[in-house]
């Protein structure tokens, strides 16, 4: 297992940037650092000589130096500063908030083609202004600025993506409930079912792309619970993913009037390949079926009585006597770990696994 290790410098600013904030020393740790630490790498001081003749300079500047600044000329310090912004201000941004505020006529004329999204042109410009102007807000307000109007724009993008598909049969009215499930597409789900007109028994089935990510969703559906068991009819929500049914188990005291059940792992049954044919048995069928006559089946090699063969998505092993990897179901690898493959075991039998 490979350790990581924090270099020395990243534990020395953990240390000593908490005591320069109030009301220790009254100091700015970090930000006050930027323009020297532009200035260090920009003539070669990117070692860790650099930063010490740096912050023994201020030291003894601060503790008893200080008469000697006012023989460095003002210009000299301005121009510093000036060679600080000009290689910290991310100067292709001016193209990229030109694009996005154009449109696409102005845009194909000035061969203007790298372009954001406004929302992030609007936000770029909203932090760079809140950062000096009005006076009393800072840095810190305009990143929290920023965050806000981020946050809206998704919760807003998101609540386009919730869909809710309508059928019935057999006296049963089912929806199919698609997309994130949150403050923004609760009060649409509200206005979609109707207890008044829907049939006696309703399903509302979760899709896998479907969650409760806060209260408004749990109160929606304890809500639209409440509404259909006063006309005498039943609703039931079904299919829930594992962190919505811990939301709601933990609620349960708000969630009286609700009826759900959690989504089951559901588990294909493959046949196996016996061991010493090593080709695909006629009649089989199914995703092991498909995965072999895709990929191949392995051949056996120097007699061994394993095989594998490897895939981007896809691990198949024939003949593997380690009874281990059978004794309970593991999720896919390659969902948890993309350079990881996932795996299909392939028993030496004629039966079903």
């Amino acid at each position: 297992m490979r350790v990581l290790r924090m270099p020395l410098s990243g534990i020395a600013r953990r240390c000593f940037n908490p005591p320069c904030h109030p009301p220790f020393l009254h100091a700015s740790p970090g930000n006050a650092m930027i323009g020297l630490s532009t200035v260090n790498c920009l003539n070669g001081g990117k070692g860790r000589l650099g930063p010490c003749v740096t912050a023994l300079g201020i030291m003894a500047c601060v503790m008893g130096a200080y008469p000697l600044l006012n023989f460095i000329p003002v210009a000299a310090l301005a121009g510093i500063m000036l060679v600080v912004v000009f290689h910290t201000f991310k100067w292709f941004t001016i193209p990229m908030i030109l694009a996005a505020l154009l449109p696409r006529s102005l845009r194909n004329k000035l061969s203007l083609q790298r372009k954001v999204p406004r929302i992030d042109a609007l936000v770029i410009i909203i932090v760079t202004i809140l950062c000096k102007w009005p006076a009393g807000t800072n840095i810190a307000v305009a990143v929290g600025v920023g965050v806000a109007i981020c946050s809206m724009s998704y919760a807003w993008r998101s609540a386009d993506t919730f869909e809710v598909i309508v059928s019935e049969e057999n006296e049963i009215k089912t929806y199919f409930v698609h997309g994130p499930f949150f403050f923004t597409s609760a009060n649409r789900f509200l206005k979609i079912l109707n207890a008044d007109t829907d049939p006696e028994v309703v399903e509302v089935v979760f899709s896998e792309a479907t969650s409760l990510f806060d209260y408004s969703a749990m109160q929606a559906m304890n809500k639209i619970s409440a509404e259909y068991k006063s006309k005498g009819k039943q609703i039931l929500f079904k299919s829930l993913c594992s962190k919505s049914t811990k939301l709601l188990m933990k609620a349960q005291h708000l969630m009286a009037e609700t009826e759900y059940t959690e989504r089951d792992m559901e588990v294909v049954n493959l046949k196996g390949v016996e061991d010493d044919l090593g080709d695909i048995p006629e009649g089989l069928h199914g995703d092991l079926g498909l995965a072999l006559e895709k990929f191949g089946v392995p051949n056996h090699r120097n007699g061994s009585k394993e095989s594998v063969v490897n895939h981007d998505d896809l691990r198949v092993v024939v003949g593997s006597n380690d009874g281990d990897l059978l004794k309970a179901p593991t999720r896919s690898v390659s969902r948890m770990n993309k350079k990881s493959p996932g795996c299909i075991m392939v028993c030496p039998c004629t039966g079903g696994v």
